[in-house]
């Protein structure tokens, strides 16, 4: 990205999908432009609440694990905003990481708004790639073949991401002449989706 922008690539592991939903596990990539800064944060969450056993299934994450493991989450998220300072955060699936995670546990928690709410890398996806049906990061991951790190994971899924915009996202992007962070963020909101695909066909398909 041709200013440099920083900004973080985040993923939320949780106790489930309904509300209140807990985040159990958080991690952030730190970027500048295309490159990753540093390296990644993760944190478990000890909320000491019951973790569903179909959350358990996709994370591996146990109330007693976390018990273990995990740390009080005001102070995991007080780490977190010492990494991710005001930096716009973007996800897969946004409108879950942020809108139905973080700022529900931030309020209940009392917790200032950490970051900027940034762009979401599946509608971004949804843009770029017409080699799929479906925009979920596994099924995206196989298609490209990329990491074969256990997805479910923040971790994990967050480095995926990131090998995704380095590998795919960004020769797409720039042979379409989306070059910074701000235009990569309207792209990726940007309508008729059609239109989007026009601009990237050709030649920067060739990236598998």
């Amino acid at each position: 990205m041709k200013n440099g922008k920083h900004w973080v690539i985040i993923d939320t592991e949780t106790d489930g999908l309904y509300e209140p939903i807990h985040v159990v596990e958080l991690s952030g990539q730190l970027m500048k432009g295309w490159q990753p800064i540093g390296q990644p944060f993760r944190m478990l969450l000890n909320h000491n609440v019951p973790i569903p056993s179909e959350a358990v299934a996709v994370h591996g994450y146990t109330r007693e694990y976390l018990q273990q493991n995990g740390e009080l989450p005001a102070r995991a998220h007080e780490a977190f905003r010492d990494y991710a300072q005001d930096h716009p955060l973007v996800a897969h699936n946004l409108s879950f990481d942020w809108n139905r995670c973080l700022v529900p546990e931030w309020a209940r928690l009392k917790i200032p708004t950490i970051g900027q709410r940034g762009f979401c890398s599946m509608m971004l996806a949804r843009r770029l790639v017409p080699e799929t049906t479906s925009y979920r990061l596994d099924v995206l991951k196989d298609h490209f073949r990329l990491t074969r790190s256990q997805s479910h994971k923040a971790e994990n899924d967050v480095l995926t991401v990131l090998e995704m915009f380095q590998k795919i996202f960004r020769q797409r992007l720039e042979a379409a002449g989306v070059l910074t962070f701000d235009s990569v963020a309207n792209f990726a909101r940007r309508t008729p989706i059609a239109t989007c695909r026009a601009l990237i066909r050709g030649p920067s398909l060739n990236t598998q």
